[in-house]
């Protein structure tokens, strides 16, 4: 029995040292009157286009095993969540030509099913547990695919088959039979989206003009560069403080278009709600770090982060921050 004992990408290390690519099965199959071609080679990798895969925030090429089928181990194909993927996992694809679908699952008893793309897409129980999926459809008496994913990092168990589901669609747009020209759709957390929204039009060093700055004892806003950026489509402005490497720290402000709040790294310590103009920003203070952080979500994957601190005392941390946050925020454009 091959079902998943340990999380994909180590079961999938394992299963690599069986061999390596795709393995064609040897001899000649006909095909049975009325049906296509009788396939030879699992190709498991195959059955997820290069589209299909960029919906999902999957690597394209997937790396594949031939299989051992005296192992009861059919071809596998794992594709990894990509780079820039803010929660992404991986999504393994299993698929079978010359092993039944039971005697790889071992008995264990079907639970859920998905009517998806024209097939019967069934979920099994996981050694892993709830946080692993297995989502198998079978296609003849000893032809399948299954497909795996996993929670994302934090995510409730329940989402366990949120990946799996959404690259079902596509998979099924592959095999005999099957519904052409899906919709694909990530589950969230799992690809980076398009930049977009009101962040994209609005320099942030526009937010606290030099005169306001001044009345704050900080300097005009510079632009920060981009490489000190998390991501090429960030913007961000560093109002440099007056006391050197002591004391208070910068006031910086950066713009992420394509970033929600909830992926936005450095927002640290307990969360304290600030209404400004019905505008509700979180600010939070990191004691050990000195430092005090402001962030309010413009849409659903756009944020705007305040950030400051003071190098010597703590209990200063925040002032500059609070000071500047009624001006930065009502600087915003209107509807963000």
């Amino acid at each position: 029995m091959n079902r998943r004992s340990k999380p994909i990408t180590a079961l999938f290390a394992a299963v690599l040292l069986l061999g390596g690519c795709s393995e064609t099965i040897s001899g000649t199959a006909s095909p049975v009157p009325g049906q296509g071609p009788v396939l030879t080679k699992a190709a498991p990798c195959s059955l997820l286009t290069p589209e299909h895969a960029d919906a999902l925030g999957l690597k394209r090429p997937g790396i594949e095993t031939k299989g051992d089928k005296s192992r009861q181990l059919p071809p596998m194909c794992l594709l990894s969540e990509r780079d820039d993927s803010p929660r992404g996992v991986s999504l393994s694809i299993t698929r079978s030509i010359d092993i039944p679908l039971n005697e790889f699952y071992a008995g264990a008893q079907p639970g859920e099913k998905f009517g998806i793309g024209g097939f019967t897409w069934t979920r099994y129980p996981s050694p892993l547990g709830p946080t692993a999926c297995s989502l198998s459809t079978e296609l003849g008496p000893s032809s399948f695919v299954e497909l795996g994913s996993e929670t994302q990092t934090g995510a409730p168990e329940a989402t366990a088959c949120d990946l799996a589901l959404a690259a079902a669609p596509a998979i099924s747009s592959k095999l005999p039979g099957g519904q052409p020209d899906p919709k694909i759709v990530a589950p969230p957390g799992q690809k980076k989206p398009e930049p977009s929204g009101p962040l994209l039009q609005v320099d942030p060093c526009a937010l606290l003009k030099p005169d306001e700055a001044a009345k704050l004892a900080i300097a005009a806003g510079m632009p920060v560069d981009q490489a000190d950026l998390a991501n090429p489509e960030d913007k961000g402005c560093e109002w440099k403080d007056s006391d050197g490497d002591k004391g208070q720290r910068p006031l910086n402000v950066t713009f992420f278009p394509s970033t929600a709040v909830a992926d936005v790294a450095g927002l640290e310590g307990t969360p304290e709600e600030s209404d400004l103009g019905g505008r509700k920003w979180t600010v939070r203070f990191n004691a050990s770090l000195k430092y005090c952080t402001a962030a309010l979500p413009i849409t659903g994957s756009s944020t705007v982060k305040v950030s400051s601190g003071h190098w010597d005392d703590e209990a200063k941390a925040c002032d500059l921050l609070r000071a500047a946050l009624p001006t930065v925020s009502a600087a915003l454009p209107a509807g963000s």
